[in-house]
């Protein structure tokens, strides 16, 4: 899962553990991928990859903020120079039009996600507006689909053609209809992860 650093600045260690060497110092904004967590002498830390493939540990309690695709829900969006109400609004993102989250900030009181629409434009838009987060496309969930989809097609088949109709009791057109809607569900859903995981590679 990609994420950027919610906190002004921390250090990346080499290993798991306090002692160890810092590669490296995360800043305010900085974007990574967030890996597994670890316990490690009572300690938590977070295994970050950066942008230049460098793999560190980042400690448990350092604020991330989880970089997400999401959509309005309710109303049509004003995106913001800056975390302020009376700075010039670049563009408008229509409801239930995808964008990019990418951070927050505070100006007085108000919190306001940095954000980037489908253009390209960044910018602000106030908290507080609902909105709903968009799966995330990749080619892993794409490929879980596509043989979890495989699976269920499978087994439909194998249970439309070659349970006998003794077998599958007094309701076998009930039984029937059954198998053949996993069929169907199987193979939707190979069609799903396949397209998924196409839109991924494309990235």
């Amino acid at each position: 899962m990609r994420a950027t650093l919610g906190d002004e600045s921390t250090p990346v260690f080499q290993e798991p553990v306090a002692e160890a060497i810092s590669i490296t110092t995360l800043r305010k904004g900085d974007e990574f991928e967030i890996g597994k967590v670890i316990r490690k002498k009572g300690e938590t830390w977070v295994t970050v990859t950066l942008e230049n493939g460098f793999t560190g540990y980042i400690a448990g309690d350092t604020r991330i903020f989880s970089i997400q695709q999401v959509e309005s829900i309710a109303n049509d969006l004003e995106l913001h120079e800056s975390p302020d109400p009376e700075s010039p609004i670049l563009s408008v993102i229509p409801r239930k039009t995808i964008f990019t989250v990418r951070g927050s900030d505070k100006y007085e009181e108000d919190i306001w996600y940095r954000v980037q629409d489908s253009e390209g434009v960044e910018g602000y838009v106030k908290a507080g507006v609902k909105l709903r987060v968009r799966p995330e496309v990749s080619e892993a969930g794409g490929r879980k689909m596509m043989i979890t989809g495989a699976v269920f097609a499978v087994i439909g088949f194998i249970l439309y053609f070659l349970v006998p109709p003794a077998e599958a009791g007094s309701g076998r057109g009930d039984f029937s209809f059954i198998t053949l809607a996993l069929i169907l569900l199987g193979l939707f859903q190979v069609f799903q992860g396949f397209t998924q995981y196409r839109q991924a590679k494309k990235k």
